[in-house]
């Protein structure tokens, strides 16, 4: 029993710490949804996913309604767990998306609000979000909100490629009167159909504070419905591989990702067409 207490004293001192040491690229994150983790959190020129919302509001599903659901539970810790939810709902000319997404745990948290939509003419897709971010820390600390903008340009260069940008927080926001500024990136990246059944996407991602990371990802549709994917990502060095289930009205993903040295850390979404 004495042991159970000084454990979760301990626990508890050092897992802000533990926050702390985790990389940019694993913190919370602007790409979502298990399809994305497996392909080495790919999203900018990833079309096709409702999880497009946070990675590149431009390329947000046009046909369907869609609610889904997600995970992620960094190396494994249970108090460490990104968790979001959202739906689309196809619009006269476009795709109109709501999100909400948590970070953390008791003593550190980040929540998420976003509203997104997706305008399309022809070959080219834009798209722009509004979030309301919020972070609470414990003990007494208190908490902030503010909002930011992203941007998502999207366009069909053939019938098999995709290139596709985003522009995050580009209104330079920050938590209260500090000066600690949200994540600001610019991202691209391009996406290519070698078949119908094989697909690749890569990209390069530049944070103002962090060195640029290349990420790219492979999917394959083994058979009709399932799918095998696979990814890395630079700056930080992870590896990535994951399975889909596809049927007319659900969906599940699986993924894995291994950073070195933290560790594994596995990802599921669920959705529901409609």
């Amino acid at each position: 029993m004495i042991q159970r207490i000084l454990f979760k004293i301990f626990f508890s001192l050092s897992l802000p710490f533990l926050l702390l040491m985790i990389p940019q690229g694993l913190s919370a994150q602007s790409s979502m949804g298990a399809r994305s983790v497996s392909m080495g959190l790919t999203g900018v020129a990833l079309p096709g996913t409702p999880w497009s919302a946070f990675s590149n509001s431009a390329l947000l599903p046009a046909h369907n309604r869609n609610v889904s659901f997600y995970g992620f539970r960094y190396v494994g810790i249970a108090e460490i767990t990104d968790m979001a939810a959202l739906f689309t709902l196809p619009v006269f000319h476009g795709t109109l998306a709501g999100a909400v997404h948590k970070y953390g745990f008791n003593l550190y948290q980040e929540s998420r609000f976003l509203t997104a939509y997706k305008f399309a003419s022809g070959r080219f897709h834009t798209g722009i979000s509004l979030s309301y971010y919020h972070v609470n820390i414990g003990g007494n600390y208190g908490s902030a909100g503010t909002l930011g903008v992203d941007l998502g340009f999207a366009t069909e260069l053939t019938d098999r490629l995709w290139f596709g940008s985003r522009l995050t927080n580009l209104n330079q926001p920050s938590y209260g009167s500090s000066d600690e500024m949200l994540p600001r990136e610019v991202a691209a990246g391009l996406g290519y159909y070698f078949s119908e059944t094989l697909f690749m996407t890569a990209e390069l991602v530049k944070d103002v504070l962090f060195p640029l990371s290349f990420r790219t990802g492979l999917e394959l549709e083994l058979v009709p419905s399932f799918f095998l994917r696979a990814g890395f990502t630079t700056e930080p060095d992870t590896f990535s591989a994951g399975i889909g289930f596809t049927q007319e009205r659900w969906l599940i993903n699986i993924g894995m990702q291994q950073h070195n040295p933290l560790g594994l850390s596995p990802a599921l979404d669920m959705g529901i067409l409609f």
